[in-house]
């Protein structure tokens, strides 16, 4: 279990049908990727390509679609580097998020908070992977690990910094071969599910249907799950119930005003 402090809350959180626990002075507890949802909790639906990395490497590549298998074979002869780090602590923690941070202002992005990367890290639930090439890191990758389950929580690369063409389409090279070599990875550690973070079941965000089929090259079946919280005390259920009622554009416009407020008493 994770802990952190969020929005002036403790939250917990716990991944992929873990056994659902109450931790005493936790506000909230955040449930990622379960498949029904608690009694108790407030959920979302959730939907998500995962491959199944008990079949053989030849069965996974004739998974590829021949777009992705293409580019795959293209990036090794970049001379992409590919790299899984075996843990996590702050120091890739912190080059990840600074990278990151970087991506989110170029494509227009929310800032990710630091305190959950931070924290899940020092719980050793997370892996990080980079694609590298000549020394400059083209493409991040940042695993939630759970029982035999490589699920994919962030994903950045330079992408949208570059201007030329070939550039990019180095990068999106990278990107594909990293997958592809952190699915390789993972199976040869002996888990069994590669998730790839998620699968936009709507049809208006040409940006997410991209996504969406950048993801489909890989293969994989679709798995439809629940995204939930469970409150743990009055502030947490008043928190739940805000973002129940209140869209992501009003709950951003209401910090902002509160944070306005803060900032003008302190100046006088």
């Amino acid at each position: 279990m994770v802990k952190y402090r969020k929005h002036g809350l403790q939250m917990a959180e716990l991944w992929l049908d873990s056994p659902v626990t109450r931790p005493q002075g936790c506000d909230v507890l955040v449930l990622h990727q379960y498949s029904q949802l608690p009694d108790g909790a407030i959920g979302k639906p959730f939907s998500t390509l995962t491959i199944n990395l008990l079949l053989t490497e030849e069965q996974l590549l004739k998974g590829l679609d021949r777009d992705t298998k293409y580019e795959v074979r293209r990036a090794t002869k970049d001379l992409i580097e590919c790299v899984l780090e075996t843990g996590s602590n702050d120091e890739i923690c912190l080059a990840f998020h600074s990278f990151y941070e970087q991506f989110a202002i170029a494509k227009g992005l929310d800032s990710l908070p630091l305190a959950p990367l931070l924290a899940r890290s020092r719980s050793n639930t997370l892996r990080f992977s980079r694609a590298v090439l000549e020394g400059t890191t083209l493409v991040w990758h940042v695993y939630a690990m759970g029982p035999n389950t490589a699920c994919l929580l962030h994903s950045a690369s330079l992408f949208r910094q570059m201007d030329d063409s070939k550039s990019r389409a180095t990068i999106g090279r990278a990107n594909r071969l990293l997958h592809w070599r952190d699915i390789m990875a993972f199976k040869a550690e002996g888990n069994s599910v590669y998730d790839l973070g998620g699968w936009y079941a709507g049809q208006d965000n040409p940006d997410l249907l991209r996504i969406n089929q950048f993801k489909e090259g890989f293969g994989g079946q679709r798995t439809d799950q629940v995204n939930a919280a469970l409150p743990l005390s009055w502030r947490g259920w008043i928190y739940l119930k805000l973002r129940q009622h209140f869209s992501v554009q009003q709950r951003r416009a209401f910090r902002a005003k509160i944070s306005s407020l803060v900032s003008s008493r302190s100046n006088t």
